[in-house]
C-alpha cells in the first residue's frame, strides 16, 4: 500500500523529502451551504473529502493531500439559513493564492477537487492564471464531470438528489435521511437571475428524488468513480510527460 501523505498532519522533514519525489497536489474545495431538510450542511465538504481519503490509499505516495478550503461562492443558495456565503471575488483571489503557495514550493501540477457548482466559475478565473503562470492544472467537478456514468447508478441526480444525498449516506447514514423527503425539480433554467431566486429554482434548498437513495447507491458511486478520477490524473500526469516534465505517476498500474 503506498504511503499516506496528508499535508495536515507532516512534520517539516516529511514535507521536504515529499518534495524530492513528487509535484503534484491534490485541493479538495467545498462549501458549507443548505442541502435540503435532509443533508448535511457541509456536504460539498464530506464528499471531497471521502474521495481523498480513498485517493489517499492509493496515490498518497505520488499526490499531496492538501488541507481542505471550506467555504465557497453560493450566490444561488445564498437566501437559505446555513448557507456561508463567500464572495466569487474574494474566493477565487483566495484560491489563487493558495495554489500559488504550492507553486513556490515546487508543485506544478494542481488538482482542484470540487464539491460545488457555485465555485466553478471563480475556479475557471484561478485556472487560466495558474496556467499563465505554467503551473498545470485539473479541475475535477465530479457531479458534472461524470453526470451521465452517475445516472446509470442514480437516475435522479441533483442538488441534495439522490446522487448526493446516496453519498453522504455511505459516508454516515447520521448525516442525511431520506423518509419523507421527496423530489423536486428546478422549474426555470439556471439562466435565469433574479432576487433571491435560490428559493424558486431550489425548493427546499434541494433538487433531484432525494427520496431514492440509499447508501448501497453511494457506495456503487464512490467506486465507479474512483476509477474515473484515477484516470484523469493519469492524463495530467501524461500532458506533464509531453511537455518535457518528469510525470511521476505515469507509469502506475491500478
Amino acid at each position: 500500500m503506498p504511503i499516506i501523505m496528508d499535508m495536515m498532519t507532516m512534520n517539516l522533514n516529511q514535507f521536504k523529502e515529499f518534495q524530492k519525489t513528487a509535484n503534484t497536489v491534490l485541493v479538495p474545495i467545498g462549501m458549507i451551504e443548505a442541502h435540503g431538510p435532509h443533508c448535511a450542511l457541509g456536504t460539498d465538504v464530506l464528499i471531497p473529502r471521502e474521495f481523498v481519503r480513498r485517493l489517499e490509499e492509493r496515490l498518497g505516495d505520488k499526490i499531496l493531500m492538501a488541507p481542505e478550503v471550506t467555504y465557497g461562492h453560493s450566490w444561488g443558495l445564498a437566501a437559505f439559513a446555513g448557507t456561508i456565503d463567500v464572495s466569487a471575488e474574494a474566493f477565487s483571489n483566495y484560491v489563487f493564492d493558495i495554489c500559488k503557495g504550492f507553486q513556490r514550493n515546487g508543485f506544478k501540477n494542481i488538482i482542484l477537487f470540487n464539491g460545488h457548482g457555485g465555485n466553478i466559475s471563480s475556479l475557471d478565473i484561478v485556472t487560466e492564471k495558474l496556467a499563465d503562470l505554467n503551473v498545470r492544472t485539473l479541475t475535477i467537478n465530479w457531479y458534472l464531470d461524470y453526470r451521465e456514468d452517475i445516472k446509470q447508478i442514480t437516475p435522479d441526480p441533483g442538488h441534495a438528489g439522490e446522487d448526493e444525498t446516496a453519498m453522504v449516506l455511505a459516508i454516515n447514514e447520521t448525516y442525511a435521511f431520506t423518509e419523507g423527503v421527496g423530489s423536486h425539480e428546478i422549474p426555470l433554467p439556471k439562466r435565469f437571475r433574479f432576487k433571491d431566486g435560490g428559493k424558486t429554482l431550489y425548493p427546499e434548498a434541494f433538487s433531484g428524488n432525494a427520496e431514492a437513495a440509499t447508501a448501497e447507491k453511494g457506495e456503487q458511486l464512490y467506486e465507479m468513480m474512483m476509477k474515473l478520477i484515477v484516470e484523469d490524473i493519469q492524463k495530467l500526469w501524461e500532458l506533464e510527460r509531453k511537455q518535457g516534465g518528469r510525470a511521476d505517476g505515469v507509469a502506475l498500474d491500478f
